[in-house]
C-alpha cells in the first residue's frame, strides 16, 4: 500500500495541483491530509474541494479551526489573522461543513496522523526539536506518527534504547525497534528555505518513507494573493520558502 501524505496547503491551489500531479505520476493507493487546507493563500474553496475529492481522510489544522471560530487567533500574526477573517467570509457553506466535521487526529493500522502534536491536538503546540519529540512518544501507540504544522519536512527517530535523533528529509526505511515522528512539510507554504512544495509517500509493502519536493508556479500563486488584496508579505515569502 502506498499512502500519499500531504499537509499545510494553505489555500495555495497552484502548489496543490502540482503535488497531486507528482503524486499521480509516482503512484499512490490512498491519500490523506494533515490539515491546514486554508489560511494565507487566496483560493480556499478550490483547495477544500480538491482535498475533499482526493483525500479519504483529513484532520483539522489550526487555520481550518480558526476560520470556523474554533481556535484562538491571538497568537496569529496580523497577516494570518487578516486572512483567516477574509477566508471565513468566502468559504462556501458546503466547504465550511467539511472543515467543521474534520477530526483532530486519526489512527490507522500502521500509523497515526495529527496536525500538531498527539498529546493535545487542539492546543496547537509546535514540535520543533528532539527535546519536543522525546516528550511525545508516550502520547501515541503506533510506530509511525505523521504531523504537519511547522512547515518543515523532517523526521525524529526514537531508537529501542530510547535516544531521540532528528533525521533530514531524505527517504529512509524505518528500523525495527524504532519509532518515528514524521513531518510531511508544507504543500503551500514551506518554511525550511526550499520554496518547492513538499509531501511524503509511505510505502508499507516496501517499508519505505519517501520525501518529495515539487516545483510549482509560484508567480501565479503570488498574483492570486495580491489580486485578492491580501497582505503582500504572504506572496513574497513564497519565493523564499520562509
Amino acid at each position: 500500500m502506498r499512502w500519499a501524505i500531504i499537509s499545510d496547503i494553505h489555500a495555495n491551489l497552484q502548489a496543490l495541483e502540482a503535488v497531486l500531479r507528482k503524486a499521480d505520476s509516482v503512484g499512490w493507493d490512498r491519500m490523506i491530509c494533515l490539515g491546514d487546507i486554508v489560511g494565507y493563500g487566496a483560493e480556499p474553496n478550490e483547495c477544500v474541494e480538491l482535498v475533499s475529492a482526493r483525500c479519504e481522510a483529513t484532520v483539522m489544522g489550526n487555520h481550518d479551526a480558526a476560520v470556523l471560530g474554533l481556535a484562538d487567533t491571538s497568537r496569529f500574526s496580523v497577516a494570518a489573522g487578516e486572512v483567516a477573517q477574509w477566508t471565513a467570509g468566502r468559504l462556501s457553506a458546503r466547504n465550511r461543513r467539511y472543515l467543521r466535521d474534520l477530526p483532530y487526529s486519526m489512527e490507522f493500522d500502521l500509523f497515526e496522523i495529527v496536525h500538531s502534536t498527539p498529546e493535545d491536538p487542539p492546543a496547537w503546540h509546535y514540535l520543533l526539536s528532539e527535546f519536543d519529540a522525546a516528550a511525545l512518544y508516550d502520547s501515541f501507540e503506533a510506530d509511525l506518527l505523521f504531523y504537519g504544522h511547522t512547515h518543515v519536512a523532517c523526521a525524529f527517530r526514537r531508537s529501542d534504547e530510547g535516544g531521540v535523533s532528528r533525521l533530514e528529509p531524505q527517504s529512509f526505511s524505518p528500523a525495527g525497534g524504532s519509532r518515528y515522528i514524521i513531518n510531511a512539510g508544507s504543500v503551500g507554504q514551506p518554511r525550511d528555505g526550499d520554496p518547492r512544495a513538499s509531501f511524503v509517500l509511505l510505502d508499507t509493502r516496501e517499508q519505505r518513507v519517501e520525501f518529495y519536493r515539487e516545483q510549482y508556479d509560484i508567480e501565479q500563486a503570488q498574483r492570486r494573493i495580491i489580486d485578492a488584496g491580501l497582505p503582500r508579505i504572504l506572496a513574497t515569502r513564497l519565493s523564499h520558502g520562509s
